[in-house]
């Protein structure tokens, strides 16, 4: 084959032809059987799983809601240095983890702080003290809105006693 034909061939493959080029087809349409389906009723699947759709009207009109999926914040007691690998395997499959140290050793308490503190800033996670030996431990995808200002409203107003 001469350089001309594959240049050809490479124009053809790339550069549509005009349906001008074509010639049409003189197939007779009107012998062909006319095909009905018919079409089965089907009956709607019950719809399961934690997040479902609910319509809701507003102002005549309805719009859709979707309701967040249940989750559950995982409560863990940790009496030792073991469990803090418990705690951070919660935490990467981002669930919320509930660490009470009230029974702990306070020198094993501060290790797994330690350790589960940096677990937390690996995963974009975050760690919070929500009370007496209570630390709240949530994933990227979950914000604590912890406001102590109980506590603080009470210390600042008898802080005058305290003087």
């Amino acid at each position: 084959m001469a350089l001309g034909d594959y240049l050809d061939k490479a124009k053809n493959l790339f550069l549509a032809k005009n349906d001008d080029d074509y010639e049409y087809d003189d197939y007779d349409y009107e012998d062909e059987e006319e095909y009905e389906d018919e079409i089965a009723p089907v009956a709607a699947a019950p719809v399961s799983g934690a997040s479902e759709f609910h319509p809701r009207k507003v102002g005549g009109q309805s719009t859709m809601t979707q309701r967040p999926t249940a989750m559950k914040v995982i409560v863990i007691e940790p009496k030792v240095f073991e469990d803090s690998e418990n705690i951070t395997h919660q935490l990467r499959d981002m669930r919320p983890v509930l660490i009470n140290f009230e029974n702990t050793d306070p020198h094993e308490a501060a290790r797994i702080v330690d350790f589960v503190s940096g677990a937390t800033f690996a995963l974009d996670g975050k760690l919070e003290k929500v009370g007496k030996d209570i630390f709240m431990c949530v994933p990227v995808n979950i914000s604590i809105d912890y406001n102590d200002n109980e506590s603080s409203t009470e210390q600042n107003e008898y802080s005058w006693q305290n003087k």
